[in-house]
């Protein structure tokens, strides 16, 4: 079913527009990720999409475990199995531990964690949680994380939303 859903680009057919997100892919991923074979459609919305998305990759203000958790945590939130599956394989390479990786995945709030870690892990909770943060815990990621880090996590979650549901769209399966 995906292959009649996804329509990737050939970078040799593409329009002026396309090869330009292209070329910006090529500098700063090396490559032409799956959901731009959906945005690319799109040639303006892809372009904003690699800025974020290449920044979001190479982020200034997390650490690639930090950016794993809210990554995972997104995806499983959206049921978003392709993502899932790429994710859980990032998240323990980059040392998300094992136990985490598995409260992610059974939805379960993660225990035991302190520290900026630990208030990382909360923080995505929460955000993905959908409901009001009350102020003491906003005051806690505040002056644990600084607004830089809060505003980080908030464009990795929505990023991912966008790839999660892109996706599961296109009804992309994991590879086996």
């Amino acid at each position: 079913m995906a292959d009649n859903r996804l329509q990737r680009i050939d970078p040799e057919h593409a329009g002026d527009a396309q090869k330009k997100v292209i070329a910006k892919l090529g500098e700063g991923r090396g490559r032409i990720p799956t959901p731009f074979n959906i945005w690319l459609h799109n040639p303006n919305l892809a372009e904003g999409m690699e800025i974020i998305g290449t920044h979001v990759d190479r982020s200034p203000v997390l650490t690639e475990a930090e950016s794993e958790v809210a990554i995972l945590s997104t995806a499983v939130f959206w049921n978003a199995k392709y993502v899932i599956a790429n994710h859980r394989r990032h998240a323990l390479k980059a040392g998300v531990p094992e136990d985490v990786v598995a409260a992610i995945l059974d939805q379960r709030h993660f225990e035991g964690e302190s520290g900026r870690f630990g208030a990382v892990c909360d923080a995505v909770n929460d955000m993905l949680a959908g409901g009001v943060i009350d102020d003491a815990r906003f005051a806690r990621y505040d002056a644990e994380l600084g607004r830089a880090v809060i505003a980080e996590l908030l464009v990795t979650i929505g990023y991912f939303t966008s790839v999660s549901l892109a996706m599961s769209l296109h009804a992309l399966q994991p590879k086996e």
